[in-house]
């Protein structure tokens, strides 16, 4: 039977919720550069400990994964990330997460971002591998703390609570007569889109028919062999940077210059706080019930592995 350890940093439910543009960075720089500033904010999701849950779930997979090593499946271990992230990176607004921050950032990424590294995945085909990954699993929380599990889950459920209706709800909120406005001004640079109701849901420039870049070489194709009894390891992708087209870049350009001139950006900006706001209040008792705990469980991680 195959089994895909998957290239993971969390191998929970997936974060569903829409990114505000198709290509754009959710974790920009906020620097300021040539062509445009863009201030930073106070956002009531850091409320939310995305970094913190980052940690628990590295430190539960590398506990893990040394376990299957010490039961004769080096594997993982050995092509694991190097480190923890935070895996709703989608709550943090940025200069560049509803488009270029700058006329630079335009010129140079246009809609695009360049794509890190990405570990190989781990296929099983041994029963023996199958059975010790599920011990590890569960031994691995246990070595956290008896309620390790419960609380992380409970915190991704959490995390998903703010994220799913987060940037459809701002999109909304900053709505269709402001949107008209920002489609006039790209109307006036020659770019249209005849999909207006899919834009007003979901302002992406995909939507205006300009071909977009690609990132420079292309993801290695990978079929394991499926030998019974075996645990196949693929090939690591490594970091690729993005190439936008002429064509992407002057359309980049555009869309930043008429977010600025039409005070589209100012008004993200605010539907994007109000409507943080309004998601922390409703998740208020859950937010004060598990965020110690989350803490509490982060650095007992970090502990956990600190010698690793």
């Amino acid at each position: 039977m195959r089994r895909t350890s998957l290239r993971r940093a969390v191998t929970t439910a997936a974060v569903v919720a829409l990114m505000p543009l198709a290509g754009c960075s959710a974790t920009g720089d906020t620097s300021p550069s040539a062509g445009g500033t863009a201030p930073a904010i106070e956002q009531p999701f850091a409320i939310f400990h995305g970094d913190s849950l980052g940690v628990v779930d590295y430190a539960q997979l590398k506990v893990q994964n040394q376990c299957l090593a010490d039961n004769g499946y080096p594997q993982n271990l050995r092509v694991m990330s190097a480190g923890p992230r935070n895996p709703f990176p989608q709550l943090v607004v940025t200069a560049s997460t509803f488009g270029p921050a700058s006329e630079d950032e335009a010129r140079a990424h246009g809609f695009g971002q360049d794509e890190p590294a990405v570990p190989p995945s781990v296929v099983s085909f041994d029963a023996n591998y199958d059975r010790a990954s599920d011990r590890c699993f569960t031994e691995a929380w246990k070595r956290l703390s008896d309620t390790a599990e419960k609380v992380y889950y409970s915190y991704f459920d959490l995390g998903n609570a703010l994220s799913m209706p987060f940037h459809l709800t701002v999109n909304e909120r900053v709505g269709r007569a402001n949107w008209d406005t920002l489609l006039s001004c790209l109307s006036a640079d020659g770019y249209t889109t005849t999909k207006k109701d899919d834009f007003y849901r979901y302002p992406d420039p995909g939507l205006f028919g300009v071909p977009l870049g690609l990132t420079a070489g292309a993801e290695e194709e990978w079929e394991p062999k499926g030998v019974a009894g075996t645990v196949e390891v693929g090939p690591a992708t490594p970091a690729r940077r993005y190439q936008p087209t002429e064509r992407e870049t002057d359309f980049a350009l555009s869309w930043f210059r008429c977010r600025r001139d039409t005070g589209i950006a100012e008004k993200q900006t605010t539907a994007v706080v109000d409507v943080q706001k309004e998601l922390v209040a409703k998740n208020e008792d859950r937010l004060t019930a598990l965020n110690p705990q989350v803490e509490e469980l982060a650095k007992q991680a970090a502990a956990l592995i600190g010698g690793q």
